[in-house]
């Protein structure tokens, strides 16, 4: 599993129990969750699509899906911000 599998499978769980704690609908389609190196550099060393391919099925904009997500992404061993 490289570097990018592993975030993806942790971005995926932190979804899923948002789903689970009631914060966000349960079901999404967590595979189509990406992780890739960012375009630009600047804005870190990963990034995903989580909020903006997750957010419609959610019923919400994907920044107010993202604000929820951010805070157990942060919470993840060997992230930083």
């Amino acid at each position: 599993m490289n570097l990018f599998e592993l975030f993806q499978n942790r971005i995926a769980n932190c979804v899923s129990e948002l789903g689970h704690s009631g914060e966000l609908p349960k079901g999404l389609d967590i595979g189509r969750i990406t992780v890739e190196p960012p375009r630009d550099p600047a804005h870190g060393d990963l990034a995903t699509n989580a909020a903006m391919v997750l957010a419609k099925d959610a019923s919400m904009p994907p920044r107010a899906f993202a604000e929820k997500l951010v805070p157990r992404l942060q919470a993840l061993e060997g992230v930083s911000s």
